[in-house]
Parts: C-alpha cells; structure tokens; sequence
C-alpha cells in the first residue's frame, strides 16, 4: 500500500480523446486493408462476401476514421494508451471480420474465432474443409492473417504518427538520435518493404515449386506471417516436399526479427549472422526437429516440417498430429511456447526472452565464484541488458505461464485428455495454431471463447489486453 500511495500522486490515466483520435486514424488505415478481400471478392463473384465486407467491415471503419478526424492534433502517447490503441485495433479489426466471414456459413462464434484467429496470425479453425469454401474467403482469411502479421498496430502507428516513444527501440538506424519521428517513420516503411518483398519472393518461389498461382498466394500470405490458413483439410500434406520446405523457409524468414534486415542493409551481410535469435532460432529449430525424428516414428523431413512449423509458430502441418506420440507432442508444446523473434511475425515468449532468462542464470552461476566486491554485468548481443528490459522480459514470461494455465483448466474440467488439452491452449497463447484434434465445429462455445481469448492475449503479449481492462487506465486512482 505504500508504494500505491507514493505513486497515486503521478497516476495518468488514458484521455478518451486521444485513444478516440488515434483509433480513429487506425481505422482509415484498416478500411484501406478490407478494401483488398472486398475487391477479391467482388471480381470473384462471391458477391454476399464482398458486400458484408464492405457494409460492415470498410464502411464502419471508414466512418470511425472519418470522425476522428474533426478532433484536434493530441500529445505524444503515453505508455498506457499506445498499448490500449493496440489491444483496441486488434478488437476491433476481429469485429469487422466476423460478420463478413458469417457469409460462409459460419455461425456467429465460428467466424468470431475464425476472425480472431486471423488477425492474431494463429491458424486454429473451426473450418474442416477449407476446399469447400469460396477463393473470396480463403484470401480474406490468408489477407487477414498479412495484415496482422505485420503488426499492423505497431507499423500504422508509427507510419501514420511517429510519435510513440515506446516502439523507438525499433529502430536501429542512426537518423533516429538526430530525428525519433522521421527515424521512425523511416524504419516503419523500412520494415513494410522488408514484409512485401518477403511476401513477393515467396509468391514467387511456391509458383515454382507447382502451386497455382491462387495456393501461392494465400500459402504465402500466411507463411510469411507466420499464419498458416491454407486451402486444404490436411493443411500442407497433399503438397509435394518442395513447396512445403519452400512454405516452411519463408515462414523462418518472417520469424526472424524484421528489424535484423534493416540492419543487415544499412551494416552489412555479418550483422546477419551475430545476430542472437538468428543463431537461437535455428538451433531451436534443429533440436525440435532432432527430438521429434528421435522420440517419434517421423521421418527425418517431417520432423523438420513440424520443427520449422512449430517454431516459428506458423501451424502448417504435415501430418495428424492427433496421433502424434506423447513424447512428440510435448516436444513441439514447448517449442510453440518458445515462439520466434522479437518484432517478427512469429508469436510465443520469444527466444530473446529465453537467451535473457538463460543470461541471467548463468550470471547467477557466474556470481557464486567470484568475490563480493567483483562487478559482473549481464551482456548479450555485445549489448548490456538494462534492468528494465530484463524485469519485462521475465515479467512477460511469468504472464505467459499464468495464462496459459489458467487457460488449461477449462478444458481439463470439460474432460478433455491432459497433453491434447495443454497442446491445444499453448497453440492458441502462442498463436501457432497446430492442433491436438481438440478445436473443431463441434467445440463447446464457451472453449471457443477461452481459445479466442487467448489468442488476442498471446498476439498482443497479454500486457497490452490487461491495461485496457485494468480500471486504473481508464480513470485517476483515489
């Protein structure tokens, strides 16, 4: 109580105003992105689709925006509120999206989670048969998951303002100590760059590899985002090796952290290669694909497969993983955990926040044999961590687990088994969206509900979805 006390005095809390304004000029950002599925759907025919979309997806975000617009010019974002206008546009854009993706049959908590778990770059369907859906909704679907992946809160706001303090640790490009705003501004359309030209060469690459031009297209767009929406049943089963290690090597690429490509062009080729998570990621990988080739009956390419997939928290599947043996589906429960990149497409605690975990164990270690008065400073990357850095990053991790096991007792309450139960709620936290077999049409709604939960928790790193709901954000602590 008495540090409540002491900082009671300094308590802002959010101003509906400037959330108002900038959720605003998000959505004018959104209405542009449902523009694209609602033109797909029109020159495709599916014209119930298309006209959902644009009644009540584009228009209701056009006319958010619109009315933002007759307020004033606000203040730089506080903290509380940036993280609020993110929880928010991830809401809202899975609010658009449902009626919409209703058209398909969907009752109205299927396309809900359908809608969630495109945003949130997850992959878990409540859709058995992709194959007997239009082209309109698989692109929306797949467009959905792009957009998402991109983080499209972090990368709107920074092209449409550049004014928020807390993503300048994005940029690492030396124009930002000279100018933040146009630093980050620059490094926004940086990574825009980066995104599409990943997205074409993949595009690219699954043509020639023997998908139609179509498969290619939303295999890619949710590759690349780390989504893993496809137009199969069987996700990538029925696909030849070649275009699924082609899906599988840009779903890697998306993992990794955007940022890194920005560096490696303004540094050159070998700021690449020491870049922490590139090396953790790929060592992941190899041991995730190790222990499942050597605990399971896999074959040494489907273990990669699934390795690359897991890891990388994209959800294409090669195989049943229903039937998968206990010992392998623990093995991918904690590579999905694990997750990818800090400021990639992937979801998960993030290996960065493991290698920090790790660095300060061995620090602890390291400490015990040396003499009282010695300094010893945690350092990775060439870098030293700063305590606040190293406080989110435990603290994250510590909220990760405490979701996901509140998550687990639902299920295990419903009488679902165990291990599937627990590989089915670490898939939806970490926005993989693998499958036990668990999630289906047949899912209980509130489960539904549990799982789409997680999924905008596990997208938005739980912190931003618990400010919003935290009362002190919304008005000033007595």
């Amino acid at each position: 109580m008495g540090l409540y006390r002491q900082i009671q005095p300094l308590w802002l809390p959010a101003r509906l105003g400037t959330l108002h304004r900038l959720l605003g000029q998000l959505s004018l950002i959104l209405a542009i992105l449902l523009a694209v599925p609602t033109l797909f759907a029109a020159l495709a025919g599916d014209t119930t689709l298309a006209w959902r979309l644009l009644l009540a997806g584009l228009a209701p975000a056009l006319a958010l925006g619109l009315l933002a617009q007759r307020r004033r010019e606000t203040p730089p974002l506080r903290t509380n509120e940036a993280l609020m206008v993110a929880a928010l546009a991830f809401i809202l854009a899975a609010g658009l999206l449902t009626y919409p993706f209703m058209a398909s049959g969907l009752s109205l908590v299927d396309a809900w989670f359908e809608a969630v778990s495109a945003v949130t770059t997850t992959g878990l369907s409540t859709v058995m048969r992709p194959e007997g859906k239009s082209d309109a909704f698989l692109f929306a679907r797949a467009w959905g998951q792009w957009f998402g992946g991109l983080g499209m809160v972090v990368l709107s706001l920074a092209l449409a303002f550049g004014r928020v303090a807390d993503m300048r640790r994005l940029a690492a490009t030396t124009w930002e100590e000279e100018d933040p705003a146009r630093g980050l501004r620059a490094h926004a359309r940086g990574v825009l760059a980066v995104y599409v030209l990943l997205t074409l060469a993949g595009v690219g690459l699954a043509w020639a590899c023997g998908l139609a031009p179509f498969q290619a297209l939303i295999h890619v767009l949710a590759a690349v985002s780390t989504g893993g929406f496809g137009a199969f049943g069987d996700s990538l089963a029925s696909l030849g090796r070649p275009a699924q290690f082609a899906l599988l090597l840009f779903a890697a690429l998306g993992a990794l952290p955007l940022h890194l490509y920005l560096r490696t062009w303004y540094q050159g080729g070998a700021e690449f290669w020491r870049d922490p998570e590139l090396r953790a990621l790929l060592a992941a990988i190899l041991i995730t694909a190790g222990l499942l080739w050597w605990l399971t009956a896999l074959s040494p390419a489907d273990a990669l497969l699934q390795g690359l997939s897991a890891q990388t928290t994209t959800g294409f599947s090669t195989l049943d993983l229903a039937g998968l043996e206990p010992a392998g589906k623990l093995v991918l429960i904690l590579s999905m955990a694990l997750g990818g990149g800090v400021g990639s497409t992937a979801g998960g605690i993030k290996l960065l926040r493991l290698l920090i975990l790790v660095r300060l164990l061995q620090l602890a270690l390291w400490r015990a044999q040396l003499p009282p008065h010695a300094v010893a400073a945690p350092i990775l990357g060439g870098r030293t961590l700063e305590t606040a850095q190293i406080e989110h990053a435990l603290l994250l991790i510590l909220l990760y687990v405490l979701l996901i096991l509140a998550s687990w007792l639902p299920f295990l309450a419903a009488g679902y088994p165990p291990l599937d139960a627990l590989f089915e709620v670490v898939s939806a936290t970490a926005t993989v969206g693998l499958s036990s077999g668990i999630t289906g049409p047949d899912l209980a709604p509130g489960l539904k509900l549990v799982l789409g939960l997680d999924m905008l928790a596990g997208r938005m790193e739980i912190l931003a979805l618990l400010v919003l709901l935290y009362p002190g954000s919304w008005h000033k602590a007595r």
